[in-house]
């Protein structure tokens, strides 16, 4: 079987740690993206967080049969390695104590960022310096991940970070004990310039076809350039790129000054990460104006052949009222005037919420563990609210509004757009008290079964729109992101393992009387095929629908 990914970063680790010294690694022969940085077996054996090891290198997607990725460009955002700085009245005086423990200015900070995102100290030091530039970092990344394409490789290189594990530890030994994790043969992969060059890679089972997407509007510059600029630099893209982008997942963690952005993260992390400026806001006017000149349209909502090919927009990360003012002022609109643009929701979970007016009401609800049988403790005394929370019965799915409601799935339906699974065991809905019992296929397939399920109730959408679910899912894991999978797949080599556990899945689901989203499926080669559209065809279909040039 082969997969696909609709959201990964195949090149990450590789870029981080050779882009602040290309020369070295141009000598050595390994500056490439098929280079594999050496990883910490304990922590992948074990599931972590993916920090300390590689989820989805090229290698790992070469032997995993991974054959069509959607390779996201990341300028890693400058919030994650710069000091926290409390607001008197709103912050405790302990934010204070850690905000100045932890300022980018004290050696502490940079110990916290290689130790936990596993980067060398100068990559840090540039990301903290005033030269990092969003537009600039976004040019070196895509003349990185370009570089090799089409290229067929004998055999890629490995670098093992930190001089002691370079002494001590062997590489021909790796590549001898662990081949599949460290070693690629005659591999190559095609970022594709034209539908042309699509369709042929696709068609070829000996190479990976990458399609690039951008992760985060920021990219564009939006922290220091005009709006006039950054207008120019979509065009940039369009025009100057070989390449083209296929989506942009316009908002991130962090105000990208278009569009509010979700809350994401955790209660532990907010120690160190400051989210709350335009988080769960929605668009402003420029936002709306780069997401029509992303999009190709002019003010009117009319399709204009000066304004480029359309990249289309992923709406992961954006709070849901951007969503909504992303849906109000453009897609619903641009759909009853016949243009349909697709929504993607590129790594998600189900958030088990019915609209997106829920998820704008109960938005300061959110914490750790929150589930969508929780109702809106906001206005609750502290006593009155501990109360409600230990009374709450737990639920599936993570409610937190980063994730996608009924709403957002029926817009999905009806543009024909694409629901990309996160592999992320928080954003799936994993809580403290059932982390042993659903950390694996059951945590994915409460998710799947549950958007289907959503479609299939919702008195919107025909017939045909509600059996068109099945389409409209695949894989997204949101690998080197810096996620935590769900224990037993920890990367893309785990693959046919959980095409495997959702067959059996499906097929426990599918025999009983009450399952009347899967009532097509009559056998296990129904439920097989099934899978396999998940894992890959129904991105492959998708992207020789949309594929922009």
């Amino acid at each position: 079987m082969k997969f696909s990914d609709l959201h990964t970063h195949n090149h990450m680790r590789a870029h981080f740690w050779m882009q602040e010294n290309p020369d070295h690694f141009e000598r050595k022969g390994s500056f490439s993206p098929w280079t594999v940085i050496s990883s910490n077996r304990k922590g992948y054996l074990k599931g972590k967080m993916g920090a300390s090891y590689s989820q989805a290198d090229l290698v790992k997607a070469w032997n995993a049969k991974v054959r069509l990725s959607f390779n996201s460009l990341y300028p890693l955002e400058r919030q994650f390695v710069k000091g926290y700085k409390p607001v008197v009245g709103e912050d405790k005086w302990y934010r204070f104590l850690i905000g100045f423990a932890t300022s980018h200015k004290l050696p502490l900070r940079d110990l916290i960022q290689t130790a936990y995102m596993r980067i060398p100290d100068e990559a840090v030091d540039y990301f903290q310096s005033k030269d990092y530039d969003y537009w600039e970092s976004l040019q070196r990344e895509m003349a990185f991940v370009t570089r090799d394409s089409g290229k067929r490789i004998a055999k890629n290189e490995i670098f093992t970070p930190g001089l002691f594990r370079r002494i001590f530890e062997s590489e021909k030994r790796r590549r001898a004990k662990l081949a599949d994790e460290n070693e690629a043969l005659n591999a190559q992969y095609l970022v594709p310039t034209n539908r042309k060059e699509l369709l042929a890679s696709l068609d070829n089972e000996e190479e990976i076809t990458m399609v690039l997407t951008v992760e985060g509007a920021h990219a564009l510059g939006t922290d220091r350039a005009s709006i006039a600029e950054i207008s120019r630099r979509v065009q940039t893209l369009k025009t100057d790129w070989k390449t083209p982008v296929f989506f942009i997942t316009f908002a991130h963690h962090f105000d990208n000054s278009l569009c509010g952005h979700a809350h994401s993260i955790p209660d532990v992390g907010k120690l160190l990460l400051d989210q709350r400026k335009n988080r769960n806001a929605g668009f402003n006017a420029n936002g709306l104006r780069i997401a029509r000149e992303l999009l190709g349209l002019n003010k009117a909502l009319e399709k204009d052949e000066t304004l480029g090919y359309r990249i289309l927009l992923d709406v992961k990360h954006m709070s849901a009222q951007s969503r909504k003012d992303y849906y109000e002022h453009i897609v619903l609109p641009c759909l009853q005037k016949g243009d349909v643009i697709p929504v993607i929701g590129s790594h998600c979970g189900y958030s088990g919420r019915k609209s997106l007016d829920q998820h704008i009401a109960l938005q300061d609800s959110e914490r750790d563990d929150y589930c969508e049988l929780c109702g809106d403790e906001s206005k609750l005394s502290k006593t009155k609210r501990a109360a409600l929370i230990a009374k709450q019965p737990k639920g599936k799915f993570n409610a937190w509004n980063i994730n996608l409601c009924d709403e957002d799935i029926e817009l999905i339906l009806k543009t024909g757009g694409l629901f990309g699974l996160s592999f992320d065991q928080r954003i799936l809905g994993l809580k403290s008290s059932d982390a042993e019992s659903r950390n694996g296929i059951e945590l994915l397939w409460d998710n799947i079964d549950g958007i289907a399920k959503s479609a299939y109730a919702n008195p919107n959408l025909t017939d045909v729109q509600k059996a068109s679910v099945w389409k409209c899912m695949t894989i997204g894991t949101d690998y080197e992101g810096l996620i935590d999978p769900p224990n037993p797949y920890p990367s893309v080599l785990e693959f046919p393992l959980f095409a495997g556990n959702l067959i059996f899945e499906i097929e426990k689901t599918r025999k009983k009387p009450d399952a009347n989203h899967l009532h097509f499926l009559q056998s296990r080669e129904d439920s097989e095929r099934l899978v396999a559209d998940f894992c890959f065809r129904n991105a492959e279909n998708f992207v020789k629908q949309h594929f922009p040039k």
